[in-house]
């Protein structure tokens, strides 16, 4: 069969069609993820799962190759390009200069948890200045308080969301987010480099099906962070959506956050990053994900010093 008889052939041409098509889609929400948010909750969903979009590469790249298509070479070549644009920098994000001068941990504990007290102590164990929970029970609750007592004496709970610090807390006050009940805070942290003030959030849970709950707390905790006029901010918890969820946009248009891929759920072989730890007014020196401790999220160390 000569070149010219297989490039006609109609198999091929359909191929080189759907794939060149999915691969302009691509580029667009990789170039513009806000268009997502036409699409709802499954919108969040891709978003949130965008660093993985680099992985259709390698078939695309095997099938240009195969079919010897020009377009699909060069659509993938533009694909690897808006891939890069899109994610790398927020990998790449470059890191504050210097020591840190203020540590913050973040985890959900996982209402189910069977030892929340060891998933705490695990936390600790890192030392960090303020350790921020979410998702915590009555019974977890008390268990974390008689763990972490003499090492974090200083504690401020809300529901299912509390904090332990090393260093005096105070302005302690419940946040509903727009909802009907509070699965949120804000409290002022007494730290070396000042007064902080520290967000600790729960984010409604994404759901594929309608919801109202989520973009209602994300929009209120912009607003809230939008207005608050304190110099040094810290936004941490479980979010429930990744850096490029076109729901965290705005939020993210007003805070900064560390480098790295950081997964944090599920816990055994993390995917996507639900836990986050957002500043303003600070520089990030590093961020880590802690090895699992019996939840279903990891952790997220975030080690922080003045802007």
């Amino acid at each position: 069969m000569s070149l010219r008889s297989r490039s006609r052939n109609p198999g091929r041409t359909a191929v080189v069609a759907v794939v060149g098509a999915a691969l302009v889609v691509g580029v667009v929400v990789l170039l513009a993820p806000r268009v997502l948010d036409v699409l709802g909750s499954p919108g969040s969903a891709i978003g949130s799962l965008l660093p993985w979009m680099g992985v259709l590469l390698v078939p695309v790249a095997g099938l240009a190759l195969g079919t010897r298509s020009k377009r699909l070479a060069v659509l993938s070549v533009a694909y690897a390009a808006a891939w890069s644009v899109a994610v790398l920098p927020g990998v790449l994000a470059p890191a504050a200069t210097g020591e840190p001068q203020l540590t913050v941990a973040t985890q959900n504990l996982e209402a189910t948890n069977e030892d929340p007290a060891a998933t705490a102590e695990a936390i600790a164990a890192r030392h960090p200045d303020v350790i921020a929970l979410e998702e915590l029970t009555a019974d977890s609750g008390e268990a974390v308080q008689t763990a972490l007592a003499d090492a974090y004496p200083h504690h401020y709970r809300v529901g299912s969301v509390g904090v332990w610090s090393r260093t005096t807390l105070s302005d302690g006050e419940p946040l509903t987010l727009g909802l009907g009940w509070a699965r949120s805070l804000r409290v002022t942290v007494d730290t070396a480099i000042g007064d902080v003030r520290l967000y600790v959030v729960h984010v409604d849970s994404l759901r594929l099906e309608t919801e109202d709950a989520r973009p209602t707390m994300l929009r209120s905790l912009t607003s809230e962070v939008r207005d608050d006029p304190a110099e040094r901010l810290v936004v941490a918890g479980d979010f429930n959506g990744g850096a490029s969820d076109p729901l965290m946009a705005p939020l993210r248009a007003e805070l900064s956050e560390g480098g790295g891929f950081g997964f944090t759920w599920p816990a055994q072989m993390p995917v996507v990053r639900l836990d986050h730890v957002f500043v303003r007014g600070l520089g990030t020196v590093s961020t880590s994900v802690l090895p699992a401790n019996g939840s279903d999220h990891r952790a997220v160390l975030a080690r922080l010093r003045a802007a």
